[in-house]
């Protein structure tokens, strides 16, 4: 309701019509404090009404009106990226909630010297209203942008779904570019040049740290959300020391449902509770204990864990670990500091070489090892899939991404990605590590071990061996140069010595960082144990790994 409230000012010289709004939709004077909803088949009735009383930009008027003093912290999160290609991919991979109604996909598509925002219904318009809506929705996006960028930008050329309509206001005015109505879906096209035009407040250690208020925004938003987004709600204000383990009739009953009622609709999903608890209870347990540090006890009760010691199982079971051997390595990770959340995978894909930062296929790129970004996008992926939000199925494999995340949002997320990555600066020092990994991969084949596999189980060896590294990105993004020359030093040193000496200089190695990357991310315990045991091989399989990428001439 209180987005509605310019409309009395505009409107303030027609007051049969404010009235008549009044009266047949529920339109009513509130203040920015008012939180209050007028429901969607009123909301649709008002902007029919204005477009009939020659008012049929009314929505896009209002989104341009936004006040960033009442918009939920989203756009002083936004305006903290340091680019606007950085803020661009937060729009993205957090779709649909940021968008009004939650109705429409984010799309960005680049060309040779332009880029295009697009907003796509899932399903078609079937009244006016909604494409009222749409068309309010793309004006909204083009305010995102004039307050985070401080500037009011100005496109190339817009296109809406709307039809065309006499007014006094047209659309071209109020957007700034020539419109063409009755198009597909609705677009805003802009120079390339602005994405990578810096943002006033960019700032990457207060983006980190208002991410989780961010978060806790888009779950409170007024945005229709799946029943699994509205039961990790749930779960996340569960007091387990007060109300015991969560159950699924209790979860149901504070959400309005019964549990059948909550199982037949999380069914459909293709989801079940235990499975979204568990991966809620996993991701909640590396947060407290790891990154924040939480006294053990505390998590215990938090969780609805019925002691210590079966907490510290559950957790040596997700994470081939201990909390506080976990919170050491954490603690190792925090001392070669940087101003940014270390798990952020962005930052490796901008030190990789420049194949990424071509137009990305998001099921090719996936699957062909040989390219640098693959096992970032892999891992990353599959921990995001791993999430409660994706029903808590616990991947290891790349295969089953499309169906857990669904192809259009897969393709969304590696192109995010790969937006926000940018241009990137290749790091020479690194250039060993791709060939040394080409130069594994080409070696399975033909070797007796590796041919007693079966098809998945020599499937998943090509991506451990693709991802054997990814520690050592980390390493090179936490410590910088120092980390440069020992890599360069121990070209020709064997495998453990370099592994000694990298402990002995910085703490840890480059696989215990990969095995708190992967946790961080959200991968299953076997890809974490293949990174821990690379620290110290010491099993067959292990050390059949490490072989593959000793140096030539090692012993």
């Amino acid at each position: 309701m209180r987005w509605l409230q310019p409309l009395y000012h505009r409107l303030s010289g027609r007051p049969e019509l404010l009235h008549a709004l009044e009266q047949e939709t529920g339109l009513r004077r509130t203040d920015p404090s008012d939180r209050s909803l007028l429901d969607h088949a009123s909301l649709c009735h008002l902007l029919e009404q204005l477009h009939a009383a020659g008012e049929p930009h009314a929505c896009a008027w209002l989104a341009l009106q936004f006040d960033a003093s009442v918009g939920s912290g989203q756009v002083y999160f936004l305006r903290s990226c340091a680019q606007l290609r950085e803020l661009l991919a937060e729009l993205m991979t957090n779709q649909p909630l940021m968008l009004p109604l939650g109705y429409f996909g984010f799309f960005i598509d680049l060309g040779a010297d332009s880029f295009e925002l697009r907003l796509q219904p899932y399903r078609p318009p079937a009244r006016l209203a909604e494409q009222l809506l749409a068309e309010g929705a793309l004006a909204w996006l083009k305010r995102i942008l004039d307050l985070s960028l401080s500037i009011c930008t100005v496109p190339m050329a817009a296109r809406s779904m709307a039809p065309p309509a006499p007014c006094a206001e047209p659309l071209e005015a109020l957007l700034g570019a020539p419109v063409q109505f009755g198009a597909p879906h609705g677009t805003l096209r802009y120079p390339a040049r602005l994405l990578d035009q810096a943002l006033p407040g960019g700032n990457p250690r207060i983006k980190h740290a208002m991410r989780a208020g961010f978060v806790a925004q888009l779950r409170n938003s007024d945005a229709p959300r799946p029943l699994s987004r509205r039961l990790i709600g749930c779960l996340l204000t569960h007091d387990g020391a007060g109300a015991g383990r969560a159950s699924i009739e209790g979860m149901a009953s504070r959400l309005g449902l019964s549990g059948r009622e909550m199982r037949r609709q999380l069914m459909a999903e293709g989801m079940r509770f235990a499975e979204i608890h568990n991966a809620h209870r996993r991701r909640q347990a590396f947060q407290l204990l790891v990154q924040e540090g939480a006294p053990v006890e505390a998590v215990v009760r938090s969780l609805g864990y019925a002691s210590r010691a079966s907490l510290e199982r559950a957790f040596a079971t997700w994470f081939d670990t201990t909390p506080a051997l976990a919170r050491q390595a954490r603690l190792q990770l925090a001392a070669l500091a940087i101003d940014e959340d270390w798990s952020d995978p962005v930052p490796l894909l901008r030190m990789l070489p420049p194949s990424i930062h071509g137009p990305v296929d998001a099921a090719a790129c996936l699957q062909d090892l040989e390219q640098p970004a693959t096992p970032i996008l892999q891992a990353y992926l599959l921990g995001l899939a791993n999430r409660a939000e994706y029903g808590g199925h616990m991947l290891d494999d790349a295969s089953g991404l499309a169906g857990q995340l669904r192809p259009a949002r897969l393709g969304q997320l590696v192109q995010g990605l790969q937006l926000q990555a940018g241009p990137g600066r290749p790091v020479a020092a690194l250039e060993p590590l791709w060939h040394a990994r080409l130069a594994a991969l080409a070696r399975l084949p033909g070797l007796p071990w590796f041919d007693a596999l079966s098809a998945d189980e020599q499937r998943r060896t090509r991506q451990d061996l693709a991802r054997y590294e990814l520690g050592a990105l980390l390493m090179y993004r936490l410590v910088g140069a120092p980390y440069g020359r020992l890599l360069g030093e121990a070209a020709a040193w064997p495998r453990a010595r370099v592994l000694e000496q990298e402990r002995l200089h910085f703490g840890l190695d480059r696989h215990v960082a990969g095995a708190m990357l992967l946790s961080a991310w959200g991968l299953p315990r076997r890809v974490i144990h293949t990174q821990r045991a690379a620290s110290h091989p010491a099993t067959p399989a292990a050390r059949r790994l490490a072989a593959l990428y000793e140096p030539p001439g090692s012993p």
